[in-house]
């Protein structure tokens, strides 16, 4: 009996000693295996929505295509060139106003279209002249507001489609009623996928409104300028009287 006891405890030993290595190594490889990394599939991401991302992405191309060519046009130099103040200037001070009259219709800038109604205004006296200056000068303002205006329609815009998109998405998600709990992993990659319309969406309107902000500062500061230059010509415009005489007869 005594010996069986001894054989026992030592064929259990034997069996510890070889087994526990192997169950510790199984152990250290499952705590120490790599996880297998999550991948981004964009083309995954856009089928499942194609037309809001779609409209996003011309929303942001056309954000972008807009900041730039303002950032080009919205110049004092191409807006009220230097060339052009000195001319207009020099016309002014010899009192040549006529021909200042159609060298302002041959340029096509910004502040010739301004400086054209204060000289065909001139025959009305000063004060007229100012306010058809600073009428036409809001007129051709607001043209400039316009286009930058629109992105802050965009800015407004964009963040409406991606909700749109991603409610869609949970619609769909959550229609198919054949869905159980065996599949519910499929829905929330769905759902995963529909919240990127609305992520796009905020980056779109973010980028917008950053265009925008940077856009307004610049149109304000060049219009200031403009109108104090403009300002500043119309004090050399100086009536016609000989034409009013003549009308007055």
């Amino acid at each position: 009996m005594k010996n069986k006891l001894i054989l026992g405890t030592t064929l259990l030993l034997l069996v510890n000693y070889f087994t526990t290595p192997l169950y510790c190594d199984l152990q250290t490889s499952m705590i120490t295996a790599p996880e297998a990394p999550a991948t981004f599939d964009i083309g995954k991401v856009f089928a499942s929505c194609p037309i809001i991302y779609s409209i996003l992405l011309l929303l942001s191309s056309a954000a972008t295509g807009i900041w730039i060519y303002s950032l080009f046009t919205l110049k004092l130099s191409e807006m009220m060139p230097e060339e052009f103040t000195a001319l207009l200037r020099r016309y002014l001070a010899k009192k040549e106003f006529d021909e200042a009259l159609e060298y302002c219709k041959s340029e096509k800038n910004f502040a010739s279209s301004i400086m054209v109604g204060g000289l065909a205004a001139r025959n009305h006296g000063t004060q007229i002249v100012m306010n058809v200056v600073r009428s036409e000068g809001r007129r051709a303002g607001n043209i400039v507001w316009q286009r930058i205006a629109l992105l802050n329609d965009i800015a407004v815009i964009a963040p409406m489609l991606g909700l749109l998109g991603t409610v869609l998405g949970l619609f769909f998600a959550f229609y198919d009623t054949s869905n159980t709990t065996e599949n519910i992993s499929s829905i929330f990659d769905g759902l995963g996928i529909a919240i990127g319309t609305t992520v796009l969406g905020l980056i779109v309107a973010i980028l917008s409104m950053i265009y925008y902000t940077s856009l307004k500062y610049r149109v304000v500061n060049l219009l200031n300028s403009i109108e104090s230059e403009s300002l500043e010509l119309v004090s050399l415009i100086e009536p016609d009287h000989s034409q009013n005489n003549h009308t007055t007869r």
